[in-house]
């Protein structure tokens, strides 16, 4: 028996390294996701281009704009000499923001009035609008608190006397909120299902496409021999796309590790086993690469990409749709990996999901191991 498996392992070997598009799916595409996501698809939003239209031009205005630029969100573009300029600007999104400072704007500091400040936003982007409003909010806080202290200081005043909430945020496992942090462990179980699911029915319907699955079926193999055969190696390259993401990771974007390594294999293996099962139940149904590609990008990586979490949080969707997610095992594994990866986090915390996924992996082998039956299609 073990030496049928192994001739069937050696054969998938050849093939794939004889095929150079499956090559370059199963190695260089994990390193090229990797880049794109970590370069690319930042959801970290810094350097706002801005303008600024001060009508001002005071001591007060200038410490205003200052306070922006030295933040580090915001890109001073242009200083504007007048209000017709704005629409120009804003049209042909040459800013995302415009900083418009009103006249006597230090006088009426000076005098307790109320001073505003007008900040005109690009809202065709509502998710880079929503940020650069809570930017605004924030340093517009500071800076009215600054020159609140600073008014009771000339009145001969102490800061002592004004009561202020002392908020310090102490941010845990992700202390610089860099995007690249929270896209490597996702983009982990992005992997293994394009290696799992994809490659897996692709292998198994070009045997169909090839003939060559006759051959094997007339010989003295047993289904779950041939499943065996079929499997590891895909297995091995799974595990070889896991570390070199890991590293990749690691050095070059300084995402941290923060888990157990041995941990995040076993639990691998575990989501690997439900991504097999998918592309083996895909296997049985399409007959040609070409629908096997598409059923497997249709059923396993646009979900994952959109429905998972890698990118959008599942809470933030409707209702059915999060239901729709429920029934994703990468929605789960991303949860383990991000709890290892990031938090650290043992099998006490993450032993729902865990047995979430081996509910999937053995329903889905089941599944298959009554449909892949030893007969030509």
């Amino acid at each position: 028996m073990f030496r049928r498996i192994y001739v069937v392992i050696c054969k998938e070997i050849i093939q794939i390294l004889r095929d150079p598009i499956a090559l370059v799916m199963l190695f260089i595409l994990p390193a090229f996701l990797l880049f794109i996501f970590g370069y690319a698809i930042n959801l970290d939003i810094r350097r706002i281009p801005v303008a600024v239209l001060d009508n001002d031009r005071t001591e007060n205005s200038r410490t205003l704009v200052d306070r922006f630029v030295t933040s580090g969100y915001f890109d001073l573009q242009q200083r504007l000499s007048s209000e017709h300029e704005i629409g120009r600007l804003l049209d042909r999104g040459e800013v995302k923001a415009i900083i418009k400072i009103p006249n006597n704007f230090q006088r009426d500091i000076f005098k307790g009035k109320s001073t505003p400040v007008q900040i005109l936003i690009d809202g065709t982007d509502n998710n880079t609008a929503t940020v650069v409003m809570g930017y605004v909010r924030t340093i517009m806080q500071q800076h009215s608190q600054d020159v609140l202290f600073e008014l009771l200081r000339t009145n001969g005043m102490t800061r002592s006397v004004v009561p202020a909430l002392d908020v310090r945020p102490n941010i845990w496992y992700n202390p610089e909120l860099r995007s690249v942090n929270f896209m490597v462990p996702g983009l982990i179980g992005l992997i293994m299902m394009v290696v799992g699911a994809v490659a897996m029915s692709v292998s198994i319907v070009r045997e169909k496409e090839r003939g060559t699955i006759e051959a094997i079926m007339v010989s003295p193999l047993k289904p779950f021999e041939l499943m065996i055969g079929k499997i590891v190696p895909y297995i091995i390259i799974a595990f070889i796309d896991l570390i070199m993401v890991v590293l990749l990771g690691k050095y070059i974007f300084d995402v941290p590790f923060r888990g157990n390594f041995l941990l995040f294999l076993l639990l691998s293996l575990v989501f690997l086993a439900s991504a097999l099962g998918m592309g083996l139940f895909i296997s049985s149904i399409a007959n040609t690469c070409q629908a096997a590609w598409l059923m497997s990008f249709l059923a396993t990586i646009l979900p994952s990409i959109i429905l998972s979490g890698l990118i959008f949080p599942t809470t933030s969707m409707p209702l059915a749709i999060q239901w729709v997610s429920y029934m994703l095992p990468v929605r789960y594994f991303i949860i383990i990996l991000r709890g290892i990866i990031l938090k650290g986090v043992g099998i006490s915390i993450l032993y729902p999901q865990v047995l979430i996924l081996m509910g999937f992996a053995v329903a889905l082998l089941a599944l298959c191991s009554m449909r892949f039956k030893k007969r030509v299609a």
